[in-house]
């Protein structure tokens, strides 16, 4: 069997038509991707006993994910800034910026996931089919236009997404600005390796985080600065051990984001291009998968308002959320004549 990339009509949104490109490697490894906020539709990947099944969750029409208008992100590529930005508001280079408000926590309003239109919501272009004999893939391009969502610049961006024969999909990010502004980006695919159909909660999954600290928050979820050591709480997953271990603990954190909804620093070592970052696992199929990134924090969020509660786990990396507004967070802001390259790589496996 050799690679292959399919492209399929697959709807339409403001008058644009929408495509559906399926990639398939050598080992029968099929990955879903359309155009329409360049969502991951489906995953589907073998069992320890070959069997396979979709592993991310999504709807089945195009016009399922655009009547939902962004509520659970399922499988989109999301900026200009993934995660949460407090009060909507930041100060550059002495100028405070007033974003679009789309959600909140704890009753206080914020900026989620680059606001009411983010990427996530808006076409992408294809530039660039990949087919390789060891892999396939696709090149997106958007373009921001300055003052999107209330964001300074105008910023381009490429995201370069390949399958491999190693059974590894590849997101590569690349952007660039004519002015000083905040960029963090992530996906945000849920995964449950049970196989969607299989209508189990994911809480049952085995997971490690390669993470000494997380930045912890208040009621609004805006972290509060502190980098908070996980020994003793439960946000220590150095050890390998199910999600539904410490889901409904005493705590703070956990009470905040009705389970877990928590940005980890991700631990990186020096000289190594990626990091590992998480290892998620089922017991029950034997599916793994490994998240590799340059970014610095991963978020995990357990799927709690969700349509099916804990039916699916995100683990999307990313920079810090409030970046913008935590100068001893690390640097988000992407200025002219520089580019913003980030990476991560998610490794299907079986054990």
């Amino acid at each position: 069997m050799k690679c292959s990339i399919e492209k399929m009509p697959w709807g339409c949104f403001e008058g644009q038509q929408v495509s559906l490109w399926r990639l398939t490697n050598a080992n029968g490894v099929e990955l879903d991707i359309t155009d329409f906020g360049g969502r991951l539709v489906k995953a589907i990947v073998p069992d320890r006993d070959g069997n396979f099944d979709n592993v991310t969750l999504g709807w089945n029409t195009l016009d399922e994910y655009v009547a939902e208008h962004g509520g659970t992100y399922y499988g989109a590529l999301v900026g200009r800034y993934g995660n949460r930005i407090g009060k909507g508001r930041f100060t550059l280079e002495g100028k405070e910026y007033t974003l679009e408000l789309n959600n909140e926590p704890g009753g206080i309003p914020c900026a989620l996931h680059g606001g009411l239109r983010g990427f996530s919501l808006r076409m992408w272009k294809c530039v660039e089919e990949i087919k390789d004999d060891d892999r396939v893939g696709l090149a997106l391009e958007i373009s921001s236009p300055n003052g999107e969502g209330g964001y300074p610049g105008n910023v381009s961006v490429r995201v370069l997404l390949t399958l491999d024969n190693n059974n590894v999909w590849h997101i590569g990010w690349r952007a660039e600005t004519d002015q000083a502004t905040p960029l963090s980006f992530t996906d945000h695919a849920y995964w449950n390796l049970d196989g969607v159909e299989a209508n189990t909660s994911v809480l049952d999954h085995q997971l490690f985080v390669n993470a000494d600290f997380f930045t912890t928050y208040g009621t609004d979820m805006i972290p509060t600065g502190e980098l908070r050591d996980v020994s003793g709480t439960p946000f220590d997953f150095r050890t390998t051990h199910a999600i539904r271990d410490n889901h409904d603990a005493d705590y703070p954190d956990i009470a905040y984001g009705a389970g877990y909804d928590m940005n980890w620093v991700v631990r990186h070592t020096p000289g190594d291009e990626l990091a590992l970052a998480a290892i998620l696992t089922s017991d029950k199929t034997g599916r793994q998968i490994e998240v590799w990134t340059t970014e610095p924090g991963m978020q995990i969020y357990d799927g709690y308002y969700l349509p099916v509660r804990n039916a699916g786990v995100a683990l999307e990396t990313q920079h810090f959320p409030d970046s913008p507004n935590k100068p001893m967070f690390p640097n988000t802001i992407l200025r002219p004549g520089e580019v913003l390259y980030s990476t991560t790589e998610f490794r299907f496996k079986t054990v």
